[in-house]
């Protein structure tokens, strides 16, 4: 999402949207999407009692331009989402569908506001899950404009009623250079090297700088932009499209999990929470058992733990919690739940910041980008920015390079890239990288299938003190006593960063009134998350333009589960004083403690929510779900009939072809992946290195 356009990305427009001065809506559709917000964001009377020195109740969509920046934001979308998205607007712009939703002959824009909510609210919980998917896209994308985006003279108006702070400036360039360089794009590029890593995050970082220390000429080619400590400014508008794939908009096709990945240089490992976790060994165990990554287990393997977490700093020195994460513990200790300290690559953070998540501006978090590709850089490696991979190119067998474009920033052209290579690493993420494998016409059925996102459920935990869920180290503790529910599948609990954009996001809203009364008080909110190691898995397909699509929602054990983990949450949340639980259902579904007491919460009455919870079960867009993490879409094992790889990490069929990222999990890790990534990467890096 962003508030501004990126010149990144060049999109067409569809010649059905586009309209005489060139805008990619028509004025109808324009109109019924400034009704829609409207009612989605309207002025409303503050709650009883209170008032709105901030004027966040007085407040409007149109106040902020939230319409104007939908556009904007959505242009940049392919022509088939933009596409989409007009027809939803001509839906709800018609007298079809103000009969659906508001019993009238009249499209959206012709009902008073009052039936506009409520039009709104029934798409919210319809039946049909099309009209479900509908409002999602448009309330996720509106109320994070509302609360991120940039006011016209400096920060969003809304954050002062929020009690947000932001964060601290980034420093100077100067005072932070880059450090790294970049190879010049005033002209195509035709290079050789004796490998190309396709990929710059936690499994290409790696390859990279262990290549290069075995002598190798190495091309590191990244998708994303390149961006250091001084353009960490910690806003979620300006950084989320400059530092995460799709410019943050990434989700699955129905829309039914919201989906984070990091694409820039040094990926996922610049927006990561610090979380340094190694594979459980049982997990190890099992792809080694069951899928032929035979040496799994082995000390040579675990030799890439210890390597990462050297060059990372990981330690538990630095991980005392934020409110956040002191919420989760005091409710597991209060129930005998098992917890830890999580160890983290950071250090000297001092609770200062927590806006982890948009790049560490005081350069704390080791990331890719300070250490190993520092590493391959000080090496003599080269490293293009801004470049799309089309294809892998294979001639009889043998893999000779890589195809594609990247972007001189300057002039905004396109500029052809070939790089000749016996080697080829493809470590894209495990969204980009089994995309690259059908665009290059690869044919085994494993690529993007198996596809695992560790689906996670929300809790908002309230506390009669602030929590600021936005402030300090974001991830210091987890409690794992639910990880083995089924053998070694099962939930983990973990706290998550809040930020005001997502924040409104993810808010159930019921109305515009009740929505911002929500966000009022989510000082006050801890915000719990439960992680289902999945047993259920989907597929990663191509659209027309050959860009990644994610099929992919909970099976029903893995929904069993989540539902469970809420019932768990809310039992933790009581025992560590919370005065109100809320879980994110469009239907509400809340818990209150008597006289607003800190942890007066019965025993019956958490009972009625686990079995509510359970009772409701979890459908696309009636629940928003998310995932941080994706894995095993080109996943490694010894049989070329269920894995894309062998267990060195070798595309099965094309010599010189390699699998470098958590795309090559044979499962899910059942952790937060980036170790993980790290350790499978070393241990493809040491099978290159000795074949050759």
């Amino acid at each position: 999402m962003t508030t501004q356009r990126d010149a990144a990305q060049t999109t067409t427009t569809s010649a059905a949207t586009q309209t005489p001065d060139g805008a990619w809506l028509t004025p109808a559709q324009h109109r019924t999407l400034e009704a829609i917000c409207d009612a989605l964001i309207p002025a409303a009377a503050p709650p009883a009692g209170a008032d709105d020195a901030h004027g966040l109740y007085a407040r409007t969509a149109r106040d902020l331009n939230v319409a104007a920046l939908m556009i904007e934001t959505l242009g940049q979308e392919s022509p088939e989402a933009r596409a989409q998205f007009a027809q939803l607007l001509d839906l709800l712009g018609s007298a079809v569908g103000g009969l659906l939703l508001a019993g009238r002959v009249t499209g959206l824009v012709g009902l008073p506001l009052a039936a506009r909510e409520a039009a709104l609210r029934r798409m919210s919980v319809s039946p049909l899950a099309m009209l479900r998917q509908g409002f999602s896209a448009l309330k996720r994308l509106a109320t994070f404009i509302f609360y991120a985006a940039p006011g016209e003279d400096g920060p969003n108006p809304n954050w002062p009623a929020l009690g947000y702070t932001p964060a601290p400036p980034a420093p100077s360039a100067e005072a932070a250079p880059k450090r790294i360089a970049l190879l010049p794009l005033d002209a195509d590029l035709t290079l050789t090297a004796d490998a190309v890593v396709v990929g710059s995050g936690a499994g290409g970082g790696v390859v990279a700088a262990q290549l290069v220390a075995a002598g190798k000429d190495v091309i590191v080619l990244e998708k994303g932009g390149y961006y250091n400590e001084a353009d960490f400014n910690g806003s979620e508008a300006l950084m989320t499209p400059q530092l995460y794939l799709r410019r943050g908009t990434l989700a699955t096709k129905d829309l039914g999990m919201i989906v984070l990945a990091g694409s820039c240089l040094g990926g996922g490992t610049i927006v990561n929470w610090s979380t340094s976790l190694r594979t459980p060994p049982d997990v190890l165990a099992e792809w080694e058992r069951e899928h032929g990554f035979s040496g799994a287990t082995a000390p040579d393997y675990q030799q890439g733990f210890a390597v990462a977490e050297q060059r990372l700093g990981v330690n538990t020195g630095d991980s005392e919690p934020n409110a956040n994460n002191a919420a989760l513990q005091r409710g597991c200790e209060a129930l005998g739940y098992e917890w830890r300290r999580i160890p983290r690559n950071a250090s000297d953070c001092q609770q200062r910041c927590g806006a982890c998540g948009y790049g560490c501006p005081y350069g704390r978090k080791q990331s890719t980008m300070l250490t190993f590709l520092q590493d391959a850089s000080d090496g003599g490696a080269r490293f293009v920015a801004r470049c799309q991979v089309e294809r892998v190119v294979v001639e009889r067998g043998q893999v000779t390079g890589v195809e594609g474009w990247a972007l001189d920033e300057s002039t905004g052209q396109r500029r052809r890239v070939r790089v000749t290579a016996p080697v080829v690493v493809v470590a894209g993420g495990s969204v980009e990288s089994p995309a690259l494998l059908l665009r290059s016409g690869l044919c085994n059925p494993n690529i993007g299938a198996h596809l695992r996102l560790h689906p996670v459920v929300a809790m908002a935990a309230y506390y009669a003190e602030p929590v600021e869920p936005w402030r300090g180290s974001l991830q210091t503790v987890l409690s794992d006593h639910f990880k083995h529910m089924q053998g070694g599948y099962g939930l983990r609990f973990e706290c998550a960063p809040a930020h005001p954009g997502m924040l409104g996001m993810v808010t159930p809203w019921r109305s515009g009134a009740q929505h911002k009364q929500d966000m009022a008080r989510s000082r006050n909110a801890a915000t719990f998350i439960a992680l289902m190691r999945d047993t259920g898995e989907g597929r990663v397909t191509l659209d027309k333009q050959g860009d990644p699509v994610l099929n992919y929602f909970p099976n029903a054990n893995d929904r069993r589960a989540l539902t469970v983990a809420m019932g768990e949450l809310a039992k933790v949340a009581a025992a560590g004083g919370a005065t109100r639980v809320a879980a994110l259902h469009s239907r509400e579904l809340t818990l209150d403690a008597e006289d607003a007491r800190p942890g007066a919460i019965s025993a019956a009455q958490l009972r009625a929510f686990a079995r509510e919870a359970e009772r409701r079960g979890i459908a696309p867009n009636a629940l928003p779900i998310f995932s941080a993490h994706q894995m095993g879409t080109c996943r490694l094992g010894a049989d070329a009939r269920t894995a894309v790889a062998d267990p060195s990490g070798a595309v099965f069929g094309v010599k010189g072809l390699f699998i470098g990222d958590a795309s090559g999990f044979p499962t899910a890790s059942g952790v937060n992946p980036m170790l993980s990534t790290m350790a499978l990467a070393y241990h493809v890096a040491q099978r290159i290195v000795a074949g050759g």
